[in-house]
């Protein structure tokens, strides 16, 4: 069972539950899925965790550490706004490997897949031992979309 965050072309935000990744695929296709709120069939799934990996054979550019804004000098609408943009961006330009993100952040750690900004599902469990194998990750909250 795959649990994805969804939003609707309304920005209603909701959950699915669907057997397989494939299933959600299918049902989206058929426009099987609707918004609670509204009843849109136009929804999409809304980024969780990513990873995105540089070739070991680069240099690591020198650490040069920008001034932090903090999070509570930002207003809730400000926040609300970057972090919708941080999802865009991730769904724009990351692979979605959808529940096999664990597996294929574990291949790619350990140089047994190409090297590629992806993203996907992971299972509490599974985010466990990505972080005990060392495989770098990060989670996004999920934007609260609703009023």
């Amino acid at each position: 069972m795959v649990i994805y965050n969804l939003v609707c072309k309304k920005k209603h935000g909701f959950e699915g539950w669907f057997p397989s990744f494939e299933d959600f695929q299918k049902q989206a296709e058929k426009k099987l899925i609707s918004c609670p709120t509204c009843g849109t069939t136009k929804v999409e799934k809304v980024p969780h965790a990513c990873a995105v990996h540089v070739k070991k054979e680069q240099p690591a550019p020198p650490a040069k550490k920008p001034e932090p804004t903090p999070a509570a000098s930002l207003s809730p609408t400000e926040f609300k706004e970057m972090l919708i943009r941080v999802h865009h961006y991730v769904k724009e330009n990351f692979e979605d490997v959808g529940p096999r993100f664990a597996e294929e952040a574990r291949q790619i750690h350990k140089g047994k897949a190409d090297e590629r900004p992806i993203h996907g599902t992971a299972t509490t469990q599974e985010t466990k031992e990505l972080v005990e194998e060392g495989v770098p990750f990060a989670a996004l909250p999920k934007p609260e979309l609703d009023g």
